[in-house]
């Protein structure tokens, strides 16, 4: 039995393997710094956890008005305005000066984190061909999974030049991502304004 030979992974789906790891791995950067930089701003526990949680919470909330998004301006531009929300954001959050500046600005990440997570599995979804989406899966999740591993022990690292650092190091991270997916993924995308056939009934 001759075997079909292997498809090769798209461009375009390398390129967001690879900032998928970019991104886990600035997640990582922040998570070990982020209940004690809570704390300096002279808050128990429980309220630092409450900064942890807030960047799920948006994401969870705000997660419809994401498909919406994507479903009217596509799924490239999604996903670089959620790149540059995020890295704003994070900034931000390394000049906060006190705890509920620190609580908008990383609930406000989770809203940029939904945009680009919800344009990433459209975008793999849809340029994938059946035959790769098995591997293509795979690469992203273990190249996301790969960041999260990476990400905290850099994270204690940096934290020894400051508590602030890792979120700048962060920001800057995600700006070089946005800007390799836009020009990377120019083509990649739904055009706007363009009418999709309509689906046959099942």
């Amino acid at each position: 039995m001759v075997r079909a030979p292997r498809l090769a992974i798209p461009r375009e789906i390398k390129v967001l393997i690879a900032a998928a790891f970019v991104i886990a791995l600035g997640f990582g950067l922040v998570a070990p710094v982020l209940p004690q930089f809570a704390q300096s701003f002279n808050v128990g526990v429980a309220a630092s956890s409450v900064i942890v949680s807030a960047f799920a919470f948006t994401r969870l909330v705000f997660a419809p008005a994401g498909g919406a998004l994507l479903e009217k301006f596509g799924e490239r531009p999604v996903y670089i305005a959620g790149l540059l929300i995020v890295a704003v954001s994070t900034a931000a959050c390394a000049f906060a000066g006190s705890y509920w500046q620190l609580l908008i600005f990383r609930g406000l990440g989770g809203i940029g984190s939904t945009m680009f997570t919800i344009s990433a599995m459209a975008l793999i979804i849809r340029l994938a061909k059946p035959s790769v989406r098995g591997r293509v899966s795979s690469a992203y999740a273990s190249s996301f999974l790969l960041g999260n591993i990476a990400g905290p022990l850099a994270g204690g690292l940096l934290a020894g030049f400051g508590l602030r650092v890792p979120f700048l190091v962060y920001a800057a991270a995600l700006v070089v991502a946005a800007a390799v997916v836009a020009i990377h993924l120019k083509d990649a995308r739904l055009a706007e304004g363009e009418t999709k056939p309509a689906a046959r009934p099942v």
